[in-house]
């Protein structure tokens, strides 16, 4: 008799092992999913923080009078701002919101080019701005002391 029930039990066991009953195709399926979320995610938070911490570069640059290495950290900034955060921003919020929050980019570079010291730091602030408000809307977290 207890040969024959463990003989049934093992017979369905292995029945439902080789029917593939069980979530673990699902589960994982799932955990690639995240994984890919927080991948892109991740992918962001890296620019993001590079433009915060560039604009504080850029203003001790300022500060001290070294306009060449601002205008090329503004330049470098500017590449990154618009290979990887202004594509998903249009797609989010529109080409219109993306163009000004771009604009605002392209005054800043400009105004280092030119060694506008009146428009520089109004710029830098109102950037830095934007980046604060556009990244909750990309899903990213950005923490910043100013």
């Amino acid at each position: 008799m207890r040969k024959e029930i463990f003989m049934v039990t093992m017979g369905t066991l292995t029945a439902i092992g080789l029917a593939g009953c069980g979530d673990s195709p699902n589960r994982s399926m799932n955990e690639i999913q995240t994984q890919k979320i927080s991948y892109s995610q991740r992918s962001l938070t890296a620019p993001f923080s590079d433009l915060l911490y560039g604009f504080s570069a850029i203003e001790k640059y300022v500060a001290k009078g070294d306009y060449d290495n601002a205008t090329t950290l503004s330049r470098n900034l500017y590449d990154e701002f618009h290979d990887a955060i202004l594509p998903p921003l249009t797609v989010k919020k529109g080409k219109t919101y993306a163009d000004n929050v771009d604009r605002k980019f392209d005054e800043l570079t400009e105004a280092i080019s030119n060694k506008n010291q009146s428009k520089i730091p109004n710029l830098i602030k109102e950037n830095r701005k934007n980046l604060k408000t556009i990244a909750p809307i990309l899903g990213v977290s950005v923490i910043s002391t100013q």
